[in-house]
């Protein structure tokens, strides 16, 4: 796809701070612009994503492979950070798509859509996840999409996204307490029956049985875990 905004000369934003003027309409606050060529799922109009396959053996939090000490491309970038963070790279994806086309690959954002939110909010975050990781898909080498859903909605929400594809799944600060493990656990098991996807990487914990459904039904589990919200811990199989 041929870009719509003017080349660069290796400026990779983060660290210049300024931030390249695009050719979309001023008021193109919506980011239409990222979904150029772009085909929908009704009934949302949730942008159709392409299936990937990856299996990486190490991963690294968006914060720290922007930072500019870091230089290890030999991973995935994955952005199961606060949504504060993430707000980096929705509020200017251009400024980081330099350093991050560098890397083996990316994981979609994964702005919250928590339970208990409203529906209007957690449909426009899934929007916003989706826009994002199919602007990636256009870019870069692999970025694999990340789902989350619940009973209410796993059909909207899931609509664009591909079958027998790798698929990435966000398990932290969603195990320890009984309400949310509950959610996550119904949540898995719609993506599941409803995408099956040829393998997971799982971001967090898988205590208490929680990826158990997929792997009962043969499907690859990669774990990568996490610890907490804020800074994440990479140990184990992360960079």
């Amino acid at each position: 796809m041929e870009s719509i905004y003017p080349a660069s000369d290796g400026d990779q934003g983060q660290n210049s701070g300024k931030r390249k003027k695009p050719l979309h309409h001023s008021r193109d606050v919506f980011h239409a612009w990222m979904l150029d060529g772009a085909e929908y799922a009704s009934p949302l109009g949730m942008p159709k994503l392409a299936p990937v396959f990856a299996d990486p053996d190490r991963l690294v939090a968006f914060s720290d492979a922007m930072s500019p000490k870091w230089n290890d491309f030999d991973c995935f970038v994955h952005f199961f950070e606060d949504d504060c963070v993430i707000a980096r790279f929705w509020n200017n994806p251009l400024a980081y798509l330099d350093k991050l086309s560098k890397f083996q690959g990316v994981i979609g954002l994964d702005y919250s859509v928590c339970w208990d939110f409203p529906p209007a909010l957690k449909y426009y975050n899934h929007w916003r996840n989706s826009v994002c990781t199919y602007w990636m898909q256009q870019r870069f080498a692999c970025a694999v999409p990340q789902a989350r859903c619940e009973d209410a909605d796993f059909q909207l929400v899931l609509a664009g996204f591909p079958k027998r594809s790798t698929i990435a799944i966000g398990a932290r600060s969603m195990v320890r307490n009984p309400k949310d493990r509950a959610v996550l656990i119904k949540s898995v098991e719609h993506i599941v029956d409803f995408l099956e996807p040829r393998n997971i990487l799982w971001y967090g914990s898988d205590q208490y049985g929680v990826a158990d459904y997929p792997r009962s039904k043969g499907i690859p589990v990669h774990l990568y875990p996490g610890k907490g919200r804020g800074k994440l811990n990479h140990a184990g199989g992360a960079c």
